[in-house]
């Protein structure tokens, strides 16, 4: 049975749920998995993707599932990832019984911290009029909070001819664009699920 992600992202619509998956495909398709793909499924909201994630486990408990989300918030190094929702205001989210501390990743503070972590890449997708000078640095990107992240890829965005970054118009197109080996470098949790997958 191959492993199965259960994903945040793509929202309630089939077509926008298809882009997620493909711009995951993508992305995670850069590495050297050698038949060993894992299954997408776009969940839409983190809730959904956390319940659909919680009734495979239960249907399955042994079943080779991960759940990947974004944490929305800067984390503390010191919690490990079930006590950071298990503690976060909106989730308090209780780790299914049959769930490993490996089975749950991140997305840190949210994907589109990925996408400007690989800003090369990113200014070759957007082309002329990207302003990469307008986005944070990626030294401890993961301690930028949200709101700091999406506004500064707004600016960074708002002269090209695919026009401002915004949720669901370009958003997976990017994603697939940006190299998964240049993000995971630069971001923890983005290099513990890549590791993660290379061990199955």
């Amino acid at each position: 049975m191959s492993l199965t992600i259960f994903l945040e992202g793509g929202g309630r619509g089939k077509d926008l749920r298809t882009r997620c998956r493909e711009g995951f495909h993508f992305f995670l398709g850069r590495l050297a998995l050698h038949g060993r793909r894992p299954r997408l499924v776009a969940c839409g909201s983190r809730a959904d993707a956390f319940a659909r994630f919680e009734t495979a486990l239960t249907t399955d408990p042994s079943g080779p599932y991960l759940l990947l989300v974004d944490t929305e918030e800067c984390v503390d190094s010191s919690i490990a990832p079930w006590g950071h929702v298990a503690q976060r205001s909106g989730d308090h989210w209780q780790r299914p019984t049959a769930a490993k501390d490996d089975q749950l990743h991140f997305m840190a503070v949210c994907m589109e911290s990925w996408l400007v972590a690989d800003r090369d890449s990113l200014a070759r997708f957007y082309g002329d009029g990207f302003s990469a000078g307008r986005l944070p640095d990626t030294t401890n990107l993961e301690n930028v909070d949200k709101q700091t992240v999406m506004a500064s890829l707004r600016a960074a965005t708002r002269e090209t001819k695919k026009g401002e970054y915004a949720k669901g118009k370009t958003s997976f197109a990017a994603l697939a664009a940006i190299d998964v080996d240049v993000v995971r470098e630069k971001m923890h949790y983005c290099d513990r699920l890549v590791r993660h997958l290379l061990s199955q």
